[in-house]
Order: C-alpha cells, then sequence, then structure tokens
C-alpha cells in the first residue's frame, strides 16, 4: 500500500510536469488530491503538488533523457558505455536527495498508519540506486551494451504473465497485507524464479543475471533474508 500511495503520487506527478497541456496537468492534480483525499489529507493537496514539482524539476535538472541516449549510442561502438554511466552515477548523492526529499514532501497524502514505513521506502530506494550505479555504473553500463533493454521489452508479456500468476486469487490490497511474512517470501521467490527464467530465453545470459541479482539484493535488505 505505500508503494502505490508514493508511486501513484509520484509517477502520476512527474509525467504531468513532462506533459504539455493545462488539461492532462489539472488530470495530475485531480489524482493527487484524491490520494490525498483518502488518507484524510485534503487540505495538504497543494502542498503535495508542489513536492512532486520540486521532484520533478530536480529530475530534469540533474537528467536530460535524450542527451543520455543520444551518449549511449555514441558510446556503444567505442565500447565507452562505462564513461557515460560513470558520469551519471556520480550524480547519485544529488538523486537520493532529489527522492528523500520527494518522500518528506507526500508524507501529508501517505496514510498515517503507513508513514512509519516511509525510511524503510527511503532507504530501499538510496539501496537500488547503489545496486545500479556499483562500481561507478559497470552493471547498467554492461546491461546496456549486452542489450538488456530489448530483451526486457521481448520478454515484456511474459514477465506480465509472470506477475498475474503470482497474484493469483489475491484481489485487493487488504488480502494482499493479510498475507504472513512467508508466504509473502514465497511469492517473492516464485515471482524471481519466473522473471529470470524468461529472461534465460533472451540471446544474451547478461539481462537474466542482472535481474537474478537484483532480486537477491531486494531479498537480502528484506524480512524474506534468513541468511
Amino acid at each position: 500500500m505505500l508503494r502505490y500511495v508514493f508511486v501513484v503520487v509520484l509517477a502520476v506527478g512527474v509525467l504531468g510536469e513532462y506533459q504539455v497541456t493545462e488539461e492532462q496537468r489539472q488530470q495530475v492534480r485531480t489524482a493527487i488530491g484524491e490520494v490525498c483525499k483518502k488518507a484524510n489529507a485534503e487540505d495538504k493537496a497543494s502542498d503535495v503538488q508542489a513536492a512532486v514539482h520540486a521532484f520533478a524539476e530536480c529530475l530534469k535538472g540533474l537528467f536530460n533523457i535524450d542527451q543520455i541516449k543520444t551518449e549511449i549510442e555514441e558510446a556503444k561502438p567505442n565500447g565507452a558505455l562505462d564513461e557515460v554511466f560513470k558520469k551519471y552515477c556520480a550524480k547519485s548523492p544529488q538523486l537520493k536527495a532529489c527522492i528523500n526529499t520527494a518522500i518528506s514532501g507526500v508524507t501529508p497524502c501517505v496514510p498515517s498508519d503507513l508513514r512509519v514505513h516511509l525510511p524503510t521506502a527511503s532507504n530501499a530506494t538510496d539501496q537500488i540506486i547503489d545496486f545500479v550505479c556499483y562500481k561507478d555504473g559497470d552493471r547498467i553500463a554492461l546491461f546496456i551494451a549486452e542489450d538488456g533493454p530489448k530483451c526486457f521489452q521481448e520478454k515484456a508479456e511474459d514477465i506480465k504473465a509472470c506477475a498475474e500468476k503470482i497474484k493469483g486469487g489475491i484481489t485487493s490490497v487488504d488480502e494482499a497485507k493479510a498475507l504472513s511474512t512467508e508466504n509473502k517470501c514465497k511469492k517473492f521467490d516464485e515471482l524471481s524464479t519466473c522473471v529470470v527464467s524468461k529472461l534465460e530465453t533472451c540471446e544474451n545470459s547478461t539481462p537474466a543475471n542482472m535481474a537474478e541479482s537484483l532480486f537477491k539484493f531486494v531479498k537480502k535488505a528484506s524480512p524474506c533474508n534468513t541468511k
């Protein structure tokens, strides 16, 4: 639930900031208003909107997607992807600050009983960034060089099917929350196995290896880690 609230508020907000029509921006404001209303914090909607806007501006100040794409394409033939990602991974402290500030900014619209989990969400995000930028981005550079994005695109429907299969008969957030830690961990392992097995059918093994490493990394920082 926490992830749902956070992702909805930030994702639609950032998307809205990159849209060009007032109608689309209004849709974003409406979505944020609904999230805040559910949290009994309608009067905080404008503050959360401002936090989302600031987050989008922070990201735009750090990364230009078109420029990154161009740099990646230019670096590929020269085997210089590591230099590209080293440059952007050097910005990870600023990115973490952007995200942590955003989490604080959307807190008013996070249900009070879930706010205790916000530090965990913040820490998990920091760890994911550290994973991606391990050794100055060597992992992500290898992932791009070995056609990782292409593999994920090709297997998108298979990965979606994995998620639907793991979801099983769970039809609501409350049902998911009611699962025991043991069952949640079991489903996590099933999802990991399914996704990795689908990616292993790609021409290159790197995407599958990367996904497996990421799943292990996430599990290690979760209650599912029994070692």
